[in-house]
């Protein structure tokens, strides 16, 4: 018997009312999440990770950082922000989490 598990992620739209995008001022952004999932034969079975929301817009095509979606976790948890998308990185993250850029 062969069995094929894994974890993969998975982006869902948390909110779908268009959100100003800092970068190119159009009402393009919308508030998204990436959890990953355990995967059974390529089906997502459960959620193992909800991971943390972020702003995506869909006309610049990459994650951009709004300061009032962010302001409860940036109080508590901020130690650095990506030099690409200006995401919020804590102290062990060594990618960026929105981008996947290296931290510098």
């Amino acid at each position: 018997m062969i069995f094929i598990a894994g974890v993969s992620p998975k982006t869902t739209v948390i909110d779908q009312t268009p959100r100003l995008c800092p970068v190119c001022g159009l009402a393009q952004a919308r508030l998204q999440r990436v959890d990953h999932y355990l995967s059974i034969f390529f089906i997502p079975v459960f959620r193992v990770k909800t991971g943390e929301e972020f702003i995506f817009c869909n006309r610049c095509d990459q994650p951009v950082f709004d300061s009032s979606a962010n302001a409860t976790n940036a109080q508590h948890h901020f130690s650095s922000s990506c030099s690409r998308c200006g995401g919020t990185l804590e102290e062990d993250h060594r990618f960026c989490p929105y981008c996947g850029q290296p931290r510098q």
